[in-house]
């Protein structure tokens, strides 16, 4: 009785170890994604300050190396600035392939966090050729072909699945620790099913952030230097084609960025669940903020700080739906 007893105590203390060093693992995991997340928004505001700052063509036509060679010889400030989103978009790959091998031994095949860190390495990927292709085609710089336009709202969707991805492994990592306090062996649950009018919140909230895209570019391409000038070059008889496409980003951003932050804000009026009613009222929230930056945006003629934190701006509230959206489903 006497051996047993101490058998028993030697296992029981293993185990304890294991959980522990179980959490302490899952803890890592977690925020690990929370500081790859922040270096993700930054990778996605460093490349649109390539583009506001006509660096695209910095490296010429070549990729991965910049003007042929792995560091460049060259005095140009756009060779530097492009070479340098290169190097941190490099460095955020290699860190998504660390974040996806280490995930994947904690999360269970078939939940959501090994969905969303499987996301995470596809949309890293798309990313990295949306970019090349750019590049490659010569679609940077001054150019203002629709298939540049095209590539660009790509780029737009696709950097905001990216982030939403990396948002979503550290909400779903968020209680790893708790559930390696039950050895790691979660209860089986059923994600509720939601109507389909909650994911058309989504979509609709992507369309705005695509006309961004190409209002961006406009002003990029074609500055103006008051307001009213530009309301006259965007309905002049010749004016271009991106010109005449840049009035819908202010128009649906009303509409829609108004309007969803109405609902939310109603929608919370109703929500019994404490996290839930406080997270969407943050939706609500975000959505002010953003439209009423854009109109600041707008009318100061859209400084290049003002751009990236309005770019930054639309991430947060990219997230902050999708936050909304995964707590619905639990």
């Amino acid at each position: 009785m006497e051996w047993t007893f101490e058998e028993g105590q030697r296992l029981t203390l293993t185990k304890a170890s294991d959980k522990s060093s179980s959490m302490k693992t899952t803890s890592q995991l977690h925020r690990f994604a929370q500081f790859l997340l922040v270096y993700t928004l930054l990778v996605i505001l460093w490349g649109a300050w390539v583009r506001i700052s006509h660096s695209g063509d910095g490296c010429g036509a070549s990729w991965p190396l910049c003007n042929g060679q792995l560091i460049p010889a060259a005095e140009q400030k756009k060779t530097w600035v492009e070479y340098s989103h290169r190097l941190t978009s490099g460095l955020f790959g290699l860190l998504v392939i660390y974040l996806f091998f280490q995930g994947r031994k904690l999360a269970e095949p078939g939940t959501a966090l090994r969905k969303s860190l499987v996301a995470v390495l596809v949309f890293m990927i798309t990313e990295a050729l949306l970019g090349a292709k750019l590049v490659l085609f010569g679609l940077v710089g001054a150019n203002d072909s629709v298939l540049r336009l095209f590539v660009m709202g790509l780029h737009q969707v696709n950097s905001l699945l990216l982030s939403g991805s990396v948002a979503l492994v550290v909400l779903y990592s968020s209680d790893l620790p708790e559930r390696a306090r039950a050895a790691l062996s979660p209860p089986v649950t059923t994600a509720k099913s939601l109507p389909k009018w909650t994911v058309g919140l989504l979509v609709l909230f992507v369309s705005v952030a695509i006309t961004g895209a190409f209002a961006s570019l406009s002003a990029t391409l074609f500055p103006s230097a008051s307001v009213m000038e530009g309301i006259a070059k965007d309905f002049a008889p010749d004016a271009h084609y991106l010109l005449r496409l840049r009035i819908s980003h202010p128009i649906l951003a009303t509409l829609i960025g108004g309007g969803l932050a109405l609902f939310f804000w109603m929608k919370s009026q109703d929500e019994n669940n404490a996290a839930l009613r406080k997270t969407t009222l943050q939706v609500c929230a975000v959505l002010i903020v953003a439209v009423v930056f854009g109109y600041l945006t707008l009318f100061s003629l859209a400084p290049i700080w003002m751009k990236v934190t309005h770019l930054l701006i639309a991430h947060v509230v990219w997230i902050t739906l999708l936050r909304w959206y995964a707590l619905r489903r639990t």
